[in-house]
């Protein structure tokens, strides 16, 4: 292993999806040089899979009454379940069309237009908005956001892209000054695999935009690349880190399918008021057209409710009944639409679907929840500043900026990534000057690490860490087995560590490294919330407690 490179850049970003790419974009319209690392292709971002939309309030439609902030303010703060901050929250309600969706309309994204209103575009109402307000491009929303910013950023002088590099570490002021109160953040150690060696990176600020962690959940909508990482290092540096207890997870994936660990999404946007699909027990018969979530008490709103509702009530179900899954009716019969009305609003579903061997226009198809998204992480205020680090930020999923709370509300993700990116990168421009470069980085030292000769190892702790995490710590927790998810995650971390000191890293065991880290935070957040709250349902602590826990957690 070589680590004979140090680079220099004014800026560097840690991940390439949605927030990694428009914080560039910002960065070099400024005039400042970037550096953007991210472990597979540029193309291979969660950003990609959203299918259903970014959310935004239009300033026209709150005048002409069709839609208002309050009511998205609402809506948001009812999913949060209480502890999301209520002024930033307005603040990002206020600031999202301007701010993200016009950055987008003005970056060539080709939003759906509307065929049949006087309203330009074409907006979908999801799982627990009150009003249409989701932006969408067809069912592949975050494909076409990406496809755009990456024309951009690859004709970008500025920017330079790092394809295959990972995150080992930040480099900090506290590797040289002991009595620093306020902790520096001077540059970070990355991974090159194709070249196997560590390139020490020196840079004015850092911004993690390494997206969340599902995969570290046996099921998961995610692919390959959440798996924490940005969550991870951060703490590792002193960062303080939030609400990880609130795993959202998807109501609907297709069950029984596998695409490298990642299973196949059936976007919120089928169960909305749009389109109408209902969730049932059974495949055919009269049971297949019942709304089992509202049929059974779950919630008034069916199918339609927030995604915390549903997910639990899908797991309640099948754990009750002894059953694999549920079924997802998107059918004309059922959905009072035409079959060209199903395929044209829902064109990438129904080609995979079909691909595989459902046709929804004709029969349920059967689907489990799986961990989707990362409701907590690091801590950061309205500028994407980390607590306790300066001129490191955190943006996108890998953050908890308040907003999301306990429950994020559908399509708001990708409207707070592309906001905090422009906010973080506007705020790291004005404060360029600030800090001073430290051209005396230490190069990694890789000790008397030797190439391990056991390359199951890695593979063997991470499908036990996965598999631990879905069936103690997932959609329905108690006491008794997150206890044993504890004890089990702290002894594979002490073997970890262990390896890590040992042996020359690889781009796996670093995911292993992390997983392993996040699973154990998780289950520390999971521990204190006694009470039920959002995406945290605890069995054994069913009710909210406002007196002890309407607060965020803190790691």
């Amino acid at each position: 292993m070589k680590n004979n490179h140090y680079i220099s850049t004014d800026f560097l970003i840690v991940g390439s999806g949605l927030a990694g790419l428009r914080c560039a974009i910002e960065l070099s319209r400024n005039g400042y040089k970037v550096a953007v690392v991210t472990k597979k292709k540029v193309d291979f971002g969660s950003s990609s899979l959203a299918q259903g939309g970014i959310s935004a309030v239009d300033p026209e439609r709150e005048k002409n009454g069709s839609d208002s902030y309050e009511m998205h303010f609402k809506d948001t703060m009812k999913a949060a379940c209480g502890i999301s901050n209520g002024e930033l929250t307005r603040k990002f309600i206020e600031s999202s069309y301007d701010d993200a969706i016009k950055f987008m309309i003005e970056s060539e994204i080709p939003f759906s237009r509307s065929k049949n209103s006087d309203y330009p575009y074409e907006l979908h109402q999801e799982g627990g908005h009150s009003r249409p307000r989701v932006f969408c491009v067809g069912d592949y929303t975050g494909k076409a956001i990406m496809d755009s910013l990456i024309k951009i950023v690859e004709n970008d002088p500025n920017i330079t892209v790092y394809e295959d590099h990972s995150a080992i570490d930040l480099i900090t002021s506290k590797n040289y000054s002991e009595g620093d109160l306020q902790i520096q953040c001077l540059g970070a150690y990355i991974y090159d695999k194709k070249n196997d060696e560590v390139l020490t990176f020196e840079t004015r600020s850092v911004f993690l935009a390494t997206g969340g962690a599902g995969r570290i959940f046996l099921f998961t909508s995610n692919n390959q690349v959440s798996t924490g990482d940005g969550i991870a290092i951060a703490y590792r540096a002193g960062a303080s880190i939030s609400n990880l207890e609130f795993t959202q997870f998807h109501p609907t994936v297709l069950y029984g399918y596998d695409d490298n660990g990642r299973s196949f999404l059936l976007t919120e946007a089928l169960r909305g008021k749009k389109m109408g699909a209902i969730l049932c027990l059974k495949k055919s018969g009269p049971e297949s057209k019942i709304d089992f979530v509202k049929e059974c008490g779950y919630s008034p709103d069916g199918s339609a409710a927030t995604r915390d509702i549903v997910a639990r009530a899908i797991d309640t179900e099948i754990k009750q009944r002894g059953i694999t899954n549920v079924f997802l009716n998107v059918t004309p019969e059922v959905t009072g639409k035409t079959v060209e009305q199903i395929k044209e609003g829902f064109p990438q579903i129904y080609k995979k679907l079909k691909e595989i061997g459902y046709d929804i226009t004709s029969e349920p198809v059967p689907v489990v929840p799986a961990a989707h998204y990362t409701c907590g992480g690091v801590n950061v205020n309205s500028d994407g500043q980390t607590s306790g680090i300066s001129n490191l930020y955190a943006i996108g999923e890998v953050s908890c900026t308040g907003i999301m709370g306990a429950n994020r509300l559908a399509s708001n993700s990708l409207s707070e990534t592309a906001l905090f990116a422009y906010w973080a990168a506007r705020h790291a421009c004005s404060n360029f000057g600030k800090y001073k470069k430290n051209n005396d980085l230490p190069l990694w030292n890789k000790g008397i690490a030797t190439k391990s000769r056991n390359k199951n190892l890695v593979g063997y702790y991470w499908d036990e860490i996965r598999l631990l995490m879905w069936h103690l710590v997932g959609i329905v927790r108690d006491q008794e087995r997150l206890l044993m998810a504890e004890n089990r995650i702290e002894n594979i971390i002490r073997e970890i560590r262990a390896y890590y000191w040992n042996y020359f890293i690889t781009s796996d065991f670093l995911e292993l490294r992390n997983i392993a880290r996040l699973a154990q935070l998780t289950v520390k957040s999971a521990l204190w919330r006694c009470e039920t709250r959002g995406g945290h349902y605890r069995s054994d602590y069913p009710e909210k407690d406002e007196v002890n826990f309407k607060k965020n957690s803190l790691v």
